[in-house]
């Protein structure tokens, strides 16, 4: 899925709607989208210029952008197409094994290549590294999608960075054997995440679940936090919100339970809510209705369509414009300025 987008930002259905040679872009100066009038948003590729008249445009708004004005491109390559989609190695390939009646394209652990040809059911892809621009062949199965430069929906300090002591789940310096004494006594579903200075990984996740207190290692690797490679976060504190709404039998099949109550907080009501239904549902703290149509450029954002009901699950990103909520059944960061707030006038 996320090669998917990578591929669907790079190169857009909608790329030569209305005679455009549209690609995406960086604009050096304050840019208006050409069909909607809205402002580009974002520091890098905050959307997509054609290469033909010059007009820039946000991707939901390809297709209604104003007929090109010049009828020949002028600056694609010989083929007609643009730069694909950027990949990092993950592992060296030095051409063992081979690519059958092809050239090799060696690869060293976190080299940047720009995609030319990749099937995903392929075991050969095709590419070019950026900073020698030399071309070859080398295994799907060494890289993966680079994430979206510079456009994360809310700007954050990398983990090391972020002060984690005022949230009521961080323990601090604490030993396991102190850790479950201090929670075995609480009720299911309460968790604390503490450091381990004297481990390779620093930080922990204690969990009481139903009567044992489980434990589980955060990785940090790669300027990643995760404890499945499966899902990964930028810092530990979106790992949290995370499992906040969702269950840790993703990752562990016999834990069934999210992070509930953090150890620091009053158990508020904890009876009644054992009597409640055991899907947890993230606190709707409004609603809202899409003014405009958005397409997400990564994993982390949420499409909208005009006229979609939004429930918002945070505005802690709204001075920088983004708010946190769930449509059509996905969550994700989108921006505050899409939508009306139902019950605000």
């Amino acid at each position: 899925e996320q090669f998917e987008m990578a591929m669907s930002n790079i190169k857009p259905d909608k790329a030569n709607a209305n005679h455009h040679s549209f690609q995406m872009y960086t604009f050096d100066k304050t840019t208006n989208c050409k069909a909607c009038r809205m402002f580009l948003r974002g520091t890098f590729y905050q959307g997509y210029l054609c290469t033909r008249c010059g007009v820039g445009a946000h991707k939901e708004c390809l297709e209604v952008t104003p007929p090109c004005k010049i009828s020949s491109p002028a600056d694609l390559d010989a083929s007609g197409a643009g730069p694909g989609p950027k990949m990092v190695a993950v592992q060296n390939y030095h051409g063992n094994p081979a690519p059958p009646g092809k050239p090799v394209l060696t690869l060293q652990t976190g080299d940047v290549i720009e995609l030319l040809r990749g099937d995903p059911e392929s075991q050969w892809w095709e590419g070019r590294l950026v900073q020698t621009r030399k071309s070859g062949y080398f295994p799907s199965s060494s890289v993966k999608p680079c994430p979206v430069d510079g456009r994360p929906p809310i700007s954050r300090p990398p983990s090391r960075d972020i002060d984690y002591s005022a949230y009521p789940w961080f323990a601090g310096n604490m030993e396991r054997q102190q850790t479950d004494n201090l929670l075995k006594s609480h009720a299911s579903g309460t968790y604390l995440i503490r450091e381990r200075p004297a481990e390779a990984e620093r930080f922990a996740i204690s969990i009481k679940f139903h009567d044992e207190v489980k434990h589980i290692k955060v990785v940090e690797k790669d300027s990643w936090v995760h404890i499945t490679e499966a899902k990964k976060f930028e810092n530990l504190l979106e790992l949290v919100e995370y499992y906040q709404c969702h269950s840790l039998k993703e990752s562990f099949k016999q834990l069934d339970t999210t992070l509930k109550y953090p150890y620091k907080s009053k158990e508020r009501a904890a009876s009644r809510a054992s009597s409640r239904s055991p899907v947890f549902t993230p606190r709707v703290i409004g609603t809202a209705v899409a003014r405009y149509n958005f397409a997400a450029r990564d994993m982390r954002e949420l499409s909208l369509r005009e006229g979609d009901v939004v429930k918002i699950y945070s505005r802690i990103g709204g001075d920088q414009g983004w708010w946190k909520g769930e449509a059509n059944g996905r969550i994700g960061w989108f921006p505050s300025t899409y939508v009306e707030e139902e019950g605000v006038q």
